[in-house]
C-alpha cells in the first residue's frame, strides 16, 4: 500500500516534469508566429564585421554592409543615418553639419547622410559619439532590415600649436601636433589649411596680425581669435568654424572701424583693444562693452591683466598707464610716481609688453619703450602690478638698454617667467639680453642666426605647460619663425634653459609652412 502511494507520487512528478519540459521546448521552438513576416534572405550579415569606427571630423568615410537579399534588388531603397549616441537613434535627430552648433531637433527631423547602398561620404558632424544606422527597404512589401554601428567623430583640431600665416591664396591656419608639447604623441603631424577647409567662402581680409587661444574653463568654452589690420573672427577651436563675426562680439553699438590691436584673456574676462578703445566682457559669451574715462580721453595701444582681473593699459596718446578695476567699466589714470618712473607720465612710446620674471612673482611686467622722436634709444621698464589699486604698484627699474647690439632694429621680444631671461630679434639675429634689475645694467649677445636666405619674422618663448609631460614646457622652448624668398615659412624650436636662456646647439624640431608666419599660439583642450 505504502509502495503504491510512493509509485503514484513518482508517476505524478514524472508527468509534471514531462509537461514542464514540453512547455519549455515549445517556448524554445517558438519562431514568433504572430503575423511577423518571414524576411527570408533579406538581412545584413553581421558575422565577423567591425562594429566600431573612429574618424576625424570632415574626413571621408566609406563602409559597405554585408547585405544579403535574394530578390529583385531594383525594388530596394537605402538610407544611412547618423544619430547622437545619447539620444534615441529612431526618430528626430538634433545634429546637422559641423559648421554651426545651435540646431534643434526640429531643424533636422531626419538626418540622412546617404541613400546609396555603399556609404562613401564626408562626415561633418560635430565631435562626439554616434550611431550610424543602415536601413534597406523593400518598396513592394514595405519590409525593412537594419544594421547599426558605433561611430566616434574626433575633432579635427585637438591640442597643438596653431600657426597663422599668409601666402598668395590668403591667410590660413595650420595645426602642428608634436610630442614636444604633448606626451601622448609619438610623432609629429599636421592639420594643414584648417581655417580655409572649414570656411572656404570666408577669407580673412588684410594682413594677419594675431592668433589668440582663449580658454574659458568656467564655461567649458574654447575659442581662437584671428585678427588682421582690418578683420576679426572668433573661431571654434573644436573644428575651426566661425563662431562669431566681429559685429557679434559687442554689446550695443558696433565699432565703426575694425582695428584690433590687442586681445588678452584671464579666467572668464576678455579684454579687447580696438582702434584705441578698451573693451571688456565678463563671460565667455562675450558682449564686449567699451570702457571710458571721466573728463579725459585716451588711446590704448596695449594692455595686460593685473591683480585678480583688474586691467592695465598703455595710453599712447598721453604716454601713460591707465587702469580699470575688475567690476568697473571706467578707466582711470594711474597716479603713482614710483621710485624709477612716473606711471602717469612715462613720456615714451611702447614697443612691447609682456609678463616676465621677478623672484617668482607672476604679476611682473616688462615693457620696452622708445623715445617719441626715434633716436635709436631703447628702454626696459620693469614693475610689479600685484595690488588691488594701481597707486600701490611697485617699480623695479627703468633701464636704458640702448647699448645692446642692434636693439634699435629689434621687432620681436620674448620674456621668460621662470627665470631672468629676455630675447629680442632683428631680421638677421636672435639676441639674448643679460640684465640686472637691481642695478639697471644690461648687455646682449647674438645667440642664433637663421639659414641663408631666411629672415626672422617673430620669436616667442613657449608659454604653455604642455600636455601629459613629466616636466612643464613653459619657457623651455624658444620658437623662432622665419620666412624665405621661396615663399616658405619655418618655426625653429630651440631648447632654452629656463633660468639662464642658454640655447641648445641645434633645434629640436623644425616645422614648415606655406607662407609668411604672423603669429602662433598653443591650443590645449
Amino acid at each position: 500500500m505504502r509502495g503504491e502511494v510512493i509509485m503514484k507520487k513518482y508517476t505524478s512528478i514524472k508527468v509534471i516534469f514531462l509537461l514542464f519540459v514540453m512547455g519549455l521546448t515549445a517556448c524554445l521552438d517558438d519562431e514568433g508566429n504572430y503575423n511577423y513576416a518571414d524576411l527570408g534572405n533579406f538581412y545584413v550579415d553581421t558575422v565577423g564585421i567591425q562594429h566600431t569606427y573612429t574618424i576625424k571630423q570632415f574626413s571621408s568615410f566609406a563602409l559597405t554592409p554585408k547585405f544579403i537579399y535574394d530578390g529583385d534588388k531594383s525594388v530596394l531603397k537605402y538610407k544611412w543615418e547618423l544619430y547622437k549616441s545619447d539620444e534615441p537613434y529612431i526618430g528626430p535627430s538634433s545634429y546637422g553639419t559641423g559648421y554651426s552648433h545651435d540646431y534643434t531637433r526640429d531643424d533636422y527631423p531626419d538626418y540622412t547622410i546617404s541613400t546609396e547602398r555603399e556609404l562613401d561620404v564626408k562626415i561633418e558632424a560635430i565631435p562626439g559619439a554616434y550611431y550610424l544606422v543602415f536601413t534597406a527597404t523593400d518598396t513592394t512589401s514595405g519590409l525593412k532590415t537594419t544594421m547599426d554601428w558605433r561611430l566616434t567623430v574626433e575633432g579635427v583640431i585637438g591640442s597643438g600649436l596653431a600657426v597663422l600665416y599668409k601666402n598668395a591664396g590668403g591667410s590660413d591656419i595650420d595645426i602642428v601636433y608634436s610630442p614636444l608639447f604633448n606626451g601622448s604623441l609619438t610623432e609629429t603631424s599636421y592639420n594643414r589649411n584648417a581655417y580655409s577647409t572649414v570656411n572656404p567662402t570666408r577669407p580673412l581680409t588684410g594682413e594677419p596680425k594675431e592668433l589668440v587661444s582663449a580658454i574659458y574653463a568656467s564655461y567649458d568654452l574654447y575659442y581662437l581669435y584671428m585678427t588682421s589690420g582690418e578683420d576679426v573672427v572668433r573661431l571654434s577651436s573644436i573644428d575651426m568654424s566661425i563662431a562669431d563675426e566681429f559685429d557679434g562680439l559687442f554689446a550695443g553699438k558696433i565699432p565703426a572701424v575694425k582695428d584690433l590691436n590687442g586681445i588678452f584673456v584671464r579666467n572668464y574676462n576678455t579684454f579687447f583693444i580696438n582702434n584705441g578703445v578698451a573693451y571688456k566682457a565678463n563671460s565667455g559669451g562675450l558682449q564686449l562693452t567699451p570702457m571710458a574715462m571721466k573728463n579725459d580721453d585716451y588711446y590704448a595701444v596695449a594692455g595686460n591683466t593685473t591683480w585678480q582681473v583688474n586691467s592695465l593699459f598703455y595710453d599712447g596718446l598721453h604716454r601713460r598707464f591707465i587702469f580699470s578695476k575688475m567690476w568697473s567699466a571706467e578707466i582711470d589714470p594711474v597716479i603713482n610716481s614710483a621710485a624709477h618712473f612716473d606711471f602717469g607720465n612715462v613720456g615714451k612710446d611702447l614697443i612691447h609688453w609682456s609678463n616676465g620674471y621677478w623672484q617668482s612673482d607672476n604679476q611682473i611686467n616688462y615693457c620696452f619703450f622708445k623715445n617719441p622722436v626715434d633716436d635709436g634709444k631703447r628702454y626696459m621698464y620693469v614693475f610689479v602690478a600685484d595690488k588691488s589699486t594701481a597707486s600701490a604698484y611697485t617699480s623695479k627699474c627703468a633701464m636704458d638698454i640702448s647699448a645692446c647690439p642692434d636693439i634699435a632694429l629689434a621687432h620681436s621680444f620674448a620674456t621668460g617667467e621662470r627665470g631672468p631671461v629676455v630675447f629680442y630679434a632683428t631680421d638677421a639675429n636672435v639676441y639674448r639680453m643679460n640684465y640686472n634689475v637691481d642695478d639697471a645694467t644690461s648687455s646682449a649677445t647674438a645667440v642664433w642666426t637663421p639659414a641663408a636666405g631666411e629672415v626672422i619674422t617673430r620669436i616667442e618663448l613657449f608659454k604653455n605647460a604642455g600636455l601629459n609631460l613629466e616636466n612643464s614646457t613653459k619657457d623651455k622652448y624658444l620658437l623662432v619663425a622665419t620666412y624665405s624668398s621661396t615663399g616658405k615659412g619655418k618655426i625653429y624650436v630651440i631648447e632654452s634653459d629656463i633660468s639662464s636662456g642658454v640655447l641648445g646647439a641645434e633645434p629640436v624640431a623644425v616645422y614648415e609652412f606655406d607662407g609668411r608666419i604672423a603669429d602662433f599660439d598653443f591650443i590645449a583642450q
